[in-house]
């Protein structure tokens, strides 16, 4: 079943909704359960929020093919929100109260998640797999928070480790004006500290990457040797065309939201030398049997390996698998203590680490490299 069927047959749950049996958990009828997503499905962010939905959704109509868990079908309810956190916020309200979602999955985005978090958390709606890394969503600890992925934090950490033990000290940082920019930059001066060091530029950028130009050209009149990019979807295209205008030529690094398919599919054979950090393993690589099983499901699709799709399939599964173990008798507080038990979940060669104390599954980073515009590695 396709992504497209997949939101349309959540369009018309509200009304089995209605007709639960008594005393059921709101979301879960005897066939289906219900999710929501509030995330970007238009403007600069919609092509990264759809590809991490394409991954998700791989997963759910497999699943629901093969009869879904206990005998229920996933389904996905998602209403755009444009990245604007005030529509987010309303978006979850509505999800929650209207709608009746048995919880929020996937939602997409540092700024919206800050304002849909404690509406979720008030209304004791579990809010899983988050797309962002922002540090500070996750400190302190949110009782129906529970991320997937490592922080941006580790994310940029590894990025200057690598590069100082490579000899550069010149780094500069491009960021988001906006809450998700900051969190980089911030996440940035703290590992450079570390080191003694300090930002060689700091230039913010429009995330919808309007005045890419001037933030290349303060780029270009530093000239750092490298450059951390805190950037996602259209902005991280016009920064890099802005780059190589200029006589500037940074060793460039991004962070794994910077939409290396948009990224690649937009700059072909210029999309050379940027590295890219990875919070999945490579879905060009078949050492994990998750990237295995995704490749196998994507190919059936015709859907090109990503890793932002990877990373949505492997929240699905994940997903699952606590709905698994909370049983058929499902409550949202039975699926939080099946998470606590997935302490040393092995989800396909790649082990997950929830528990009463920690709510994030991964640490995974890799740096990934692009070169002529394809993954080498």
């Amino acid at each position: 079943m396709s992504l497209l069927r997949t939101l349309v047959l959540a369009a018309l749950l509200p009304f089995a909704a209605m007709h639960q049996p008594a005393l059921a958990e709101r979301g879960v009828t005897a066939d289906t359960v219900l999710l929501g997503h509030s995330g970007a499905l238009s403007g600069p962010l919609a092509e990264l929020n759809r590809e991490y939905l394409s991954g998700a959704t791989l997963y759910f109509d497999d699943l629901n093919g093969r009869g879904g868990v206990h005998g229920r079908r996933i389904a996905l309810l998602t209403v755009d929100d444009e990245y604007n956190p005030e529509k987010a916020a309303e978006n979850v309200r509505k999800l929650i109260e209207d709608e009746g979602v048995f919880a929020l999955f996937g939602c997409f985005g540092t700024d919206p998640s800050a304002k849909m978090i404690p509406l979720a958390s008030r209304a004791r709606v579990p809010f899983f797999a988050p797309y962002t890394g922002a540090d500070m969503l996750r400190e302190p600890l949110d009782p129906y928070v529970f991320h997937l992925r490592a922080s941006y934090g580790q994310e940029i950490e590894a990025m200057v480790d690598h590069l100082v033990t490579l000899g550069v000290q010149s780094i500069g940082v491009v960021h988001h004006a906006d809450p998700f920019g900051q969190v980089g930059l911030d996440a940035a001066q703290k590992t450079l500290a570390r080191y003694n060091l300090r930002p060689a530029v700091i230039a913010p950028i429009a995330s919808n990457g309007a005045d890419a130009a001037e933030a290349a050209r303060r780029v270009a009149a530093a000239n750092p040797a490298a450059l951390i990019m805190v950037t996602a979807g259209n902005s991280s295209i016009a920064l890099l065309r802005a780059v190589l205008a200029t006589e500037a030529r940074p060793m460039l690094y991004g962070l794994s939201v910077i939409s290396s398919q948009q990224l690649v599919r937009e700059l072909g054979q210029d999309a050379h030398g940027l590295v890219i950090a990875q919070v999945v393993p490579s879905p060009f690589r078949l050492e994990h049997a998750v990237v295995r099983e995704y490749r196998r499901l994507a190919e059936k699709a015709s859907q090109p390996y990503s890793y932002t799709a990877l990373e949505g399939y492997l929240a699905a599964k994940t997903f699952v698998e606590a709905l698994r173990r909370a049983g058929r008798d499902l409550t949202r507080e039975k699926l939080v203590e099946a998470l606590h038990g997935m302490n040393d979940w092995d989800a396909g060669d790649l082990r997950l680490q929830f528990s009463p104390r920690r709510h994030v599954a991964l640490d995974y980073v890799d740096l990934s490299v692009i070169s002529r515009g394809h993954f080498t590695r």
